[in-house]
C-alpha cells in the first residue's frame, strides 16, 4: 500500500513518463529503481527552467536606447546644428520634439484614424490607433461650417459631457490658437467625444469634433496624461520631422535668442517673416518700430528658455510651418515676465521665418 500512495504522487509529479511505465518498472525491477528512474527525470529538467529564465531576462533588457542629453549646454551648442544633431541621436521625432510634453495624439482626417504616442527621453512611443470620424473634408475657417480645424492644439479640459451625445467623456482642444485667430479663422467648442449613450446613429456625430466609440474614449483616457498633451490634426498625412529639421529648428531659436539677448535689432529682425502679426494682429512695421525703441536702450538682459516643444504645423498648401513652444523667463533692470511663449514659424531651406508670436 506504502508503494501504490508513493507511486500515485510520482505520477501526478512526473508528465514525462506515464504511470504504465512506472508501475511496470517497479513490478519487475523494484521500488530502488523507480527511486533512480524519478532523480533522472528531475534532474534533467532543472537545466530546462534555468534555460527559460535566462531567455526572459535577455528580453527584459531589450529597452529603448538610453539619451544622454548635456545639463548645462553653452549658449556656443544650443546654436549649433551640429550639437543638437548629437543630442537628438537616439530620439525618435517623428511627429516632433518635445521636452515637456507627456503625450502627443496624431490625426489624420483622411484616414479617420488617431495614433496615440507616449513622449519620454527616447521621444515618442507608438501605443495604439484609434478609428475616428472627423468633420468634412477642409480646414475649418468659421463656425457651422462643420469642419475639423487642421493644425496643432493642446487638451484644456478633461469632462463629462452633461448631453449624453456626446458620450461618456469629453476632452476640448484649443482651437482656435493664436495662428488660427490671426488667419481670420472662427469658431470654438472642438472636441474629442464619444458616441451618443442611446448607441443610437445619428447624422453629423462629427460636426467638427473628432468621435470615438465610447469604449475607445476611455481607453484613451488611460493612454494620454490630458494635462500634458499635443494634439495634431493633419487633412492627409501629417508632415514627418527629421533630426536635422529639429537641429535647425533648435539652433535657428537659439540664435534667434541670442541676437535679442545682445540687443543685435537688425540680426533680430531678420528672423521675421515680412508676413509676421503679433498676437494683438499688428504686422512686422509696427513691431519693428517697438523693438528699435527697446533695443536702443542697450540693457543686459537675461532670457530663459524651459520645456522647448517642436510640432509639425498640417497645413492645406505644401509651405513647411511647425509650431514652437517653451516657458520663457524674461529679466531686464527695465521689465520682467514669465510664463508661455508661442511661435509659429516657416523653415526656408536653414533658416527660420518667424509668422506669428504670442
Amino acid at each position: 500500500m506504502r508503494y501504490l500512495v508513493f507511486l500515485t504522487l510520482c505520477t501526478a509529479l512526473l508528465y514525462a513518463a506515464t504511470a504504465e511505465d512506472i508501475y511496470h518498472l517497479y513490478k519487475t525491477k523494484g521500488i530502488g529503481a523507480v527511486e533512480d528512474f524519478l532523480k533522472k527525470e528531475f534532474e534533467s529538467k532543472e537545466p530546462i527552467k534555468e534555460a527559460k529564465t535566462k531567455e526572459i531576462k535577455e528580453v527584459k533588457v531589450a529597452e529603448r536606447p538610453k539619451v544622454i542629453k548635456v545639463k548645462h549646454p553653452s549658449e556656443k551648442e544650443l546654436q549649433s546644428r551640429d550639437f543638437w544633431i548629437k543630442q537628438l541621436k537616439n530620439v525618435d521625432v517623428s511627429f516632433g520634439y518635445f521636452e515637456g510634453v507627456d503625450s502627443v495624439i496624431v490625426c489624420e482626417k483622411e484616414r479617420k484614424r488617431c495614433d496615440i504616442y507616449r513622449n519620454d527621453e527616447a521621444g515618442l512611443d507608438f501605443l495604439r490607433a484609434h478609428d475616428v470620424i472627423m468633420g468634412k473634408g477642409g480646414d475649418k475657417i468659421k463656425r457651422g461650417d462643420l469642419k475639423t480645424p487642421v493644425g496643432v492644439y493642446e487638451i484644456t479640459r478633461r469632462f463629462k459631457p452633461t448631453d449624453p451625445f456626446y458620450g461618456p467623456l469629453a476632452f476640448s482642444l484649443s482651437y482656435p490658437n493664436l495662428f488660427d485667430a490671426l488667419r481670420g479663422k472662427s469658431g470654438d467648442g472642438i472636441w474629442i467625444h464619444g458616441k451618443p449613450l442611446d448607441g443610437k446613429d445619428r447624422d453629423d456625430l462629427s460636426k467638427g469634433c473628432v468621435v470615438m466609440d465610447n469604449d475607445e474614449i476611455l481607453s484613451l483616457d488611460t493612454e494620454i496624461n490630458a494635462k500634458s498633451a499635443v494634439t495634431i490634426i493633419g487633412e492627409t498625412k501629417v508632415p514627418r520631422m527629421s533630426k536635422e529639421m529639429i537641429a535647425t529648428i533648435m539652433s535657428e531659436v537659439y540664435r534667434w535668442r541670442n541676437a535679442w539677448k545682445v540687443n543685435d535689432l537688425n540680426g533680430y529682425l531678420s528672423f521675421y517673416s515680412d508676413e509676421f502679426k503679433k498676437s494683438d494682429g499688428s504686422g512686422k512695421k509696427a513691431f519693428s518700430e517697438m523693438k528699435k525703441g527697446i533695443f536702443a536702450r542697450k540693457e543686459q538682459k537675461t532670457i530663459d528658455f524651459e520645456n522647448v516643444s517642436v510640432a509639425p504645423y498640417p497645413m492645406m498648401d505644401e509651405r513647411k510651418v511647425f509650431k514652437v513652444s517653451f516657458n520663457q523667463n524674461y529679466k531686464s533692470p527695465s521689465f520682467a515676465s514669465k510664463g508661455e511663449k508661442e511661435l509659429y514659424l516657416e523653415l526656408k531651406g536653414n533658416r527660420i521665418s518667424i509668422l506669428a508670436e504670442k
